[in-house]
């Protein structure tokens, strides 16, 4: 009888210890801004309309971004305007497709689940096109051909972007790229079926 007794008030005081340790999303809020950084809790789509709008809009704003990244004059773009903004239109669309993809993973509803991995398929063959825009390609090969001298983490995103510009085949002729084209986006669509 004694140990119930006891256990009981130690369970007694453990609840109260807890529950005076649970903090509030305002007081991560507050601890995040001590370190100059912003935490927001994501919004999540909860129709398949939405989920299929979300996506829609995404890659509509990335398109916007990737015509200004190909629209500049060549003897005036800089790794800001083509290099860092090319990362910048990514990382955000990559957003809606990461929220997509948890989706289309953990879902209970079907329906929610389809609009996903639609969205992720669209997403996935925006994503393969974007290294084939010759205008893009152009505006950073411009920046590219002015041998910047870069430092640190610009000159590593410097390096992979072209890299990946590389891989993609855009230093080969054009039917050479094309069938390289043609196969990333077959094996993208593989990827996700």
């Amino acid at each position: 009888m004694k140990n119930l007794c006891l256990s009981i008030l130690l369970c007694s005081v453990l609840v109260d210890l807890s529950a005076s340790e649970t903090k509030s999303v305002d007081d991560f809020r507050a601890a995040a801004a001590k370190a100059n950084a912003v935490l927001t809790i994501p919004e999540w789509e909860q129709t398949p309309e939405a989920v299929e709008a979300s996506m829609k809009d995404a890659i509509a704003k990335a398109n916007t971004a990737l015509d200004q990244i190909g629209a500049q004059d060549p003897a005036k773009v800089t790794f800001k305007s083509t290099v860092v903004a090319l990362d910048d239109l990514t990382y955000q669309a990559g957003i809606a497709a990461n929220k997509a993809t948890i989706i289309k993973e953990t879902n209970t509803n079907p329906g929610m689940r389809a609009a996903a991995e639609e969205a992720v398929k669209a997403f996935q063959e925006w994503a393969v096109g974007i290294d084939y825009r010759e205008d893009v390609y152009k505006a950073i090969k411009a920046f590219a051909d002015t041998h910047p001298k870069l430092s640190g983490e610009d000159e590593k995103l410097f390096n992979e972007t072209m890299r990946d510009y590389r891989r993609a085949g855009l230093e080969l002729p054009p039917d050479p790229r094309k069938e390289v084209e043609l196969l990333r986006k077959e094996l993208s669509n593989l990827g996700t079926d």
